[in-house]
């Protein structure tokens, strides 16, 4: 009965996504890796951005992975980029129609796994991420999150997926989530599973499942200089088996307790290039926020004339600001192109 009300309102009020128009499994599989920890309206032009590229698998396993890199540039969480990318050069054009093959793949978890057979193979899968546990916490009337109550969530749903249309089923209740049954927002008039939810019958949805008590958010305080030399700036590309892996960034890092930010900016640049610089300008502050720690970034700058001693072991370049264009730089990079710009 539920899933028959699900499909009947999906069929009349779903969104129109740009990989709901293909059965390409390439294409579902691209689309749910970028959908993670992502919002549908930043993936959209990504996605389409992406596709105009990197049309097929063999077409991104041939990819340089810099261009590859700059195309993903903005949507975070880059390991998902680095695994999307080794995924496709360990096929040989297509992806495997099993879960057992699917789940071995880098990048791909049990989640991801299930949304791409239910959806691009018509499987009998359910692919539970945050939107459809929620809800199904909220249909059995389940506060307590726990090993116990996240697997009789799971099993419901699969016990009530229209086997027919596994796919719709998966893609009616992501649409129910992200819009009648939000975290923080409920509007159960019009859902059209209202009447089986029971935690509408037995109270205020929203305390369904309850919701832990985040940690703090801490502040890591950094130092980065803006160097140049003949009109060019130093720019070096993270290890790609780091945060924000393969981008290419400033340098700079973490100021030590106690220490002032003049004194971390020489210290960091001789450490990270072997470059001496003295009295780098201070040019202003940069905050950004990641997902478990925000950054707080004295920013300098810095002419340098003699560069004979330069010693980086990643990858670097000198570059102008135009070249900067190429290159997949982090957020927060931009943020000090901002600053740069406005102090020249």
């Amino acid at each position: 009965m539920i899933s028959q009300q699900l499909l009947g309102w999906y069929a009349l009020n779903k969104r129109i996504l740009p990989w709901r128009e293909t059965k390409d499994p390439y294409k579902i599989w691209i689309s749910e890796i970028m959908l993670q920890q992502t919002q549908v309206a930043t993936v959209v032009p990504y996605y389409k951005r992406w596709m105009a590229s990197f049309p097929t698998i063999e077409i991104l396993a041939r990819a340089n992975y810099n261009d590859v890199l700059k195309h993903w540039e903005g949507l975070g969480y880059y390991s998902r980029c680095k695994n999307i990318h080794l995924t496709a050069q360990s096929l040989n054009g297509s992806l495997p129609n099993t879960f057992n093959e699917l789940i071995k793949l880098p990048g791909i978890g049990e989640y991801t796994a299930k949304t791409i057979l239910a959806i691009a193979y018509n499987q009998q899968e359910v692919g539970v991420d945050t939107n459809l546990e929620r809800v199904g916490f909220r249909l059995l009337g389940l506060k307590k999150k726990s090993k116990f109550n996240n697997n009789r969530v799971k099993k419901f749903l699969e016990k009530i997926q229209d086997k027919s249309k596994p796919g719709d089923f998966n893609q009616a209740l992501m649409d129910l989530g992200s819009s009648f049954c939000q975290a923080k927002a409920v509007h159960c008039e019009p859902c059209p599973i209202t009447d089986g939810c029971k935690a509408t019958l037995n109270d205020n949805p929203l305390k369904y499942p309850e919701i832990k008590k985040g940690k703090p958010i801490p502040t890591v305080n950094v130092a980065v200089c803006i160097i140049s030399h003949n009109k060019k700036l130093l720019v070096m590309q993270r290890p790609k088996d780091k945060m924000l892996g393969g981008l290419w960034e400033f340098p700079g890092g973490k100021i030590e307790n106690g220490e002032l930010k003049e004194v971390a900016v020489i210290r960091e640049i001789k450490e990270e290039t072997n470059l001496k610089i003295k009295d780098p300008k201070y040019i202003g502050e940069v905050r950004h926020q990641y997902s478990h720690f925000k950054v707080s970034i004295s920013l300098f700058y810095y002419i340098i004339d003699d560069i004979r001693s330069i010693k980086i072991k990643e990858n670097y370049l000198w570059t102008t600001i135009k070249g900067l264009d190429k290159l997949a730089l982090p957020k927060a990079n931009y943020k000090m192109l901002q600053i740069f710009n406005k102090a020249k």
